[in-house]
């Protein structure tokens, strides 16, 4: 058996017949190693642990006093662990923690999604099955996950999936731009700039081309703005066909009908809620089975995900608390003067969405108001500001 099993015992042998008590040792087939005299009444040896036991009787027999030096072997390491079981399991507890947070996802990383919200990607990989705390075994094939990304983001021109450890990168490459207005202008070739509503012209913005309206003109749908040719209108031949560009920004007049409920459901708290804590892992919640719920009729849950940490990483693992909030609906009788604020605000927020960015509402004003059947009804105009000019292509020959 290798000496590394049975173990092996180095001491020091103090007595007056250390020569008699060696010779006792040979004749029973002890095997003495490294054997070393220290002076005439101690020596030094190193014995197999099955052979250090045996030679106990003849310790006593020739009164030789030993001092254990050193000890080797499995069987000195087994009672080593033995007697601090604890701290070896805590240990063991700690490798298996380590081999279990390898398994996880614990960082995704986006690369080259210039043109991409980052958490709309995000998002889409989580409904995929790939997010912070899934197990890598659960992640979906590589090319099954590049595919369903392709058709949800058709912008991207390719992408990449890699998972690097615990971290998964996803690598996004763009479609190369194109500016499809500047191509569209270049299909249409020169244009001309033209009313696209009834309005009051009150500034001008031409980049490029021959104005023919001025400030506080008023124009009709259709009309002409900003010529594209240079030179005199009458003698069209003599003229420079350029193209007009530029913005004309126009006081333009809408009218909206809103239609308000003068009474609103509305829920209120009662006060009445309950609550717990339930474990989860991943993407999955185990609920309390020791908890009694409390009844609530009519109620809305919140929760809240608490994650475990160790250090500054982030266990896939943790805890959920979860509030029931009981409610009632109640009518809410809205007060007149409120209702009319509310309707023109509404229908401010839905004429700013329809104007964009560069629209802008100057004033508004109230030109009728009914109340019928517990709702009131609006009809308001808007003096605004915003772009009116479109481009209009330039007909050779004209």
């Amino acid at each position: 058996m290798p000496d590394i099993f049975q173990g092996k015992v180095k001491f020091v042998c103090r007595g007056e017949q250390l020569t008699a008590w060696l010779n006792v040792l040979i004749e029973h087939g002890v095997k003495a190693e490294d054997i070393y005299w220290v002076d005439k009444d101690r020596v030094e040896l190193t014995l197999a642990l099955p052979d250090f036991f045996r030679i106990i009787p003849f310790l006593r027999q020739y009164r030789i006093r030993i001092k254990i030096l050193e000890k080797k072997g499995l069987p000195f390491l087994l009672q080593k662990i033995k007697r601090r079981k604890f701290f070896h399991i805590g240990f063991i507890f700690f490798i298996f923690i380590l081999f279990a947070m390898s398994s996880f996802i614990w960082h995704i990383d986006i690369e080259g999604a210039e043109d991409f919200p980052t958490e709309h990607i995000r998002s889409i990989l989580a409904e995929e099955g790939v997010f912070v705390g899934q197990f890598k075994y659960r992640l979906p094939n590589d090319r099954h996950l590049q595919e369903r990304l392709l058709e949800r983001l058709p912008e991207a021109s390719w992408i990449g999936v890699r998972i690097e450890g615990t971290r998964a990168v996803i690598t996004v490459v763009n479609k190369k731009k194109v500016d499809h207005l500047k191509k569209e202008q270049e299909e249409k070739g020169p244009v001309d700039l033209v009313s696209n509503k009834h309005a009051m012209i009150v500034d001008m913005q031409v980049e490029r081309g021959r104005p023919v309206v001025d400030i506080y003109d008023v124009v009709q749908k259709g009309q002409l703005l900003v010529s594209g040719e240079y030179g005199n209108p009458e003698q069209p031949d003599t003229g420079k066909i350029v193209g007009a560009k530029g913005k004309v920004i126009g006081e333009v007049w809408y009218e909206s009908e809103v239609t308000l409920p003068l009474i609103e459901e509305r829920k209120e708290y009662t006060g009445q809620r309950d609550k717990v804590t339930h474990f989860f892992i991943g993407s999955k919640i185990f609920r309390n089975p020791f908890h009694r719920a409390m009844p609530l009729k009519r109620y809305e849950t919140i929760q809240s995900m608490r994650s475990l940490y160790l250090g500054n990483w982030k266990l896939p693992f943790g805890l959920v608390d979860e509030e029931r909030l009981e409610m009632r609906s109640v009518q809410y009788h809205r007060p007149l003067k409120e209702a009319i604020q509310l309707a023109i605000q509404r229908a401010k927020e839905e004429l700013s969405i329809n104007l964009g960015s560069e629209g802008r509402i100057l004033t508004e004003k109230v030109l009728h108001q009914r109340i019928d059947n517990g709702k009131v009804y609006l009809k308001i105009h808007f003096d605004v500001l915003e772009n009116i000019a479109v481009s209009q292509p330039i007909l050779q020959g004209e």
